[in-house]
């Protein structure tokens, strides 16, 4: 499939050498122009333009069609980047794997793929616990955000300690590092471009993987201001879905898609919620919430809001007019929003 790929495009364009040529001076003058960051101008990763694999991809997403589609997935993608990225630069990772995700699972969050890989990362079930996640009746942290960015980010970093390259830790999240290193050691290679007889699926996922990279850096799409942003909600206390939507004042499907961790829609006692920010509809909340952490919390009794307040280090008139209460007491399973003012939440797990 791949060789009948390659001769297609190749018989397409007759005029390959020149075409190369061409298309590595636009390319490079694009790349010149953007970056990740209003500061500094880095590709961060060597993206193989002479290989006629990564060339047929770039000429693929070249199609008006195609190159919508992708540019809408990255759109998608957006909200999350932020978060996988600051995730991957903690980890140490060029922040260019990032854009892995959109290979991945196309940018989303909720993706489920016929093998039962899942999530952002699409993570086996195997794999996400010996990488440290839950996966069980009631939790899937394949679907959370953050945790499975940090355990990606964790696997990927332990497939380049192990080959050494990019190009070939890339190829190991898709194949497996065993399928890897017995295709190097068999043919004595020692860089992606060099194997052969891989499934087709990891000979085709780098070159285009380089390809998104490439055209998502020249059309400068996450680098455009971005009016919405991801709000993670801490849940001080065992809760469902439901009352955190209630709290927050969002439609209940929206919260589940964006958290489908909860299984069984039940969030236990510290974990997050994650929500996008033009979707809370308690606008009193919505005004601390980039800059403060927020938590909801869920009365199993009857309590005065001094002591709720005292609990949390905030203020007791400051819980009731977030809450828009008339008395000073809170009553059993009454979802409660408390903001900490001026405590930047890092992630998820905080």
């Amino acid at each position: 499939m791949r060789n009948f790929l390659l001769a297609l495009f190749l018989f397409t364009f007759p005029a390959y050498g020149g075409e190369l040529t061409a298309v590595v001076k636009k390319e490079s003058l694009l790349l010149s122009s953007c970056t990740f960051s209003s500061t500094s101008c880095s590709t961060f990763l060597d993206i193989p333009w002479d290989k006629p694999s990564f060339q047929f991809w770039l000429s693929y997403y070249r199609n008006r069609w195609n190159r919508v589609k992708l540019l809408s997935q990255v759109n998608s993608f957006r909200i999350f980047y932020p978060t996988v990225r600051e995730i991957f630069k903690k980890e140490g990772l060029p922040e260019d794997l990032s854009l892995l995700a959109v290979v991945e699972s196309n940018g989303n969050p909720a993706a489920v793929s016929k093998a039962g890989a899942a999530g952002l990362w699409q993570l086996m079930p195997g794999t996400a616990r010996r990488l440290g996640l839950k996966v069980n009746w009631l939790i899937d942290e394949r679907f959370d955000v953050v945790k499975s960015t940090v355990a990606a980010a964790k696997y990927l970093r332990e497939l380049h300690s192990l080959f050494h390259r990019w190009d070939l830790a890339i190829a190991a999240y898709n194949a497996g590092p065993g399928t890897i290193k017995k295709r190097l050691e068999r043919l004595g290679a020692d860089q992606f471009w060099d194997l052969t007889k891989l499934p087709d699926e990891t000979l085709e996922y780098v070159p285009k993987f380089y390809a998104v990279l490439s055209v998502v850096k020249s059309s400068n799409v996450l680098n455009r201001p971005s009016k919405e942003s991801l709000v993670t909600v801490k849940v001080a206390s065992r809760t469902t879905l439901s009352r955190v939507a209630k709290a927050l004042k969002v439609s209940y499907s929206l919260v589940k898609r964006f958290n489908r961790q909860f299984r069984r829609g039940i969030v236990p006692a510290g974990y997050c919620v994650y929500l996008p920010s033009r979707s809370i509809g308690n606008f009193k909340v919505l005004k601390y919430a980039m800059n403060s952490k927020v938590y909801v919390y869920v009365p199993r009794r009857k309590e005065k809001l001094t002591v709720i307040a005292r609990r949390f280090g905030v203020s007791a008139k400051f819980i009731k007019r977030l809450n828009s209460l008339r008395c000073n007491v809170a009553f059993k399973g009454q979802p409660l929003v408390i903001v900490k003012l001026g405590e930047k939440r890092k992630d998820g797990n905080s």
